[in-house]
């Protein structure tokens, strides 16, 4: 059997979390210190591992949500501002990921007090929203998916999955 969908999501969460603990770490590096190496692994994660994620949560979980939501969850509000903070988050993973490009290859910052400030910008605000979904959204979608609604998660994830291990790989 596989694993249920919202334990993914949620271990999904916790490697975004360690995400951003990467991220801080080469804020903290810059200028002289930055791991180049860890600068490529950051880059893979917010190239590849964002959008799939956020496209789990948006084409798979939340119509399945919105179906079952009662009015006193006020879904409706939540998801609009989830969406909009993926929508956000990843216009700024593109902005960081040329910069992290150049970092990795060994490259000095041209302004690493901007720098620091965007990476510490992206993963305040990220760790804000990966608590508030495991906080509330998680748990709700625990509460209100049903088995045939799981299952379908579960589908949707996997076929993103397949459609991405098809694309040529960047690296």
């Amino acid at each position: 059997a596989d694993t249920d969908p919202i334990d993914r999501l949620e271990q999904a969460h916790a490697f975004h979390a360690g995400l951003c603990d990467m991220l801080e770490t080469i804020a903290d590096s810059l200028p002289d210190e930055v791991d180049p190496l860890q600068c490529r692994q950051a880059l893979t994660c917010l190239q590849l591992e964002l959008p799939l994620h956020h496209k789990d949560e948006e084409v798979g979980l939340f119509p399945l949500l919105e179906k079952r939501a009662k009015p006193k969850d006020r879904l409706t509000e939540h998801l609009a501002q989830l969406s909009l903070e993926h929508a956000t988050d990843e216009s700024f993973a593109d902005e960081l990921s040329q910069e992290l490009e150049s970092l990795s290859q060994g490259d000095r910052p041209a302004n690493p007090n901007m720098l620091g400030y965007m990476l510490r910008g992206f993963f305040e605000s990220y760790r804000r929203h990966l608590h508030w979904e495991n906080t509330v959204l998680l748990p709700l979608a625990r509460k209100r998916l049903t088995g045939s609604d799981l299952e379908q998660l579960a589908k949707t994830m996997q076929r993103h999955r397949s459609v991405r291990d098809s694309l040529p790989h960047i690296n």
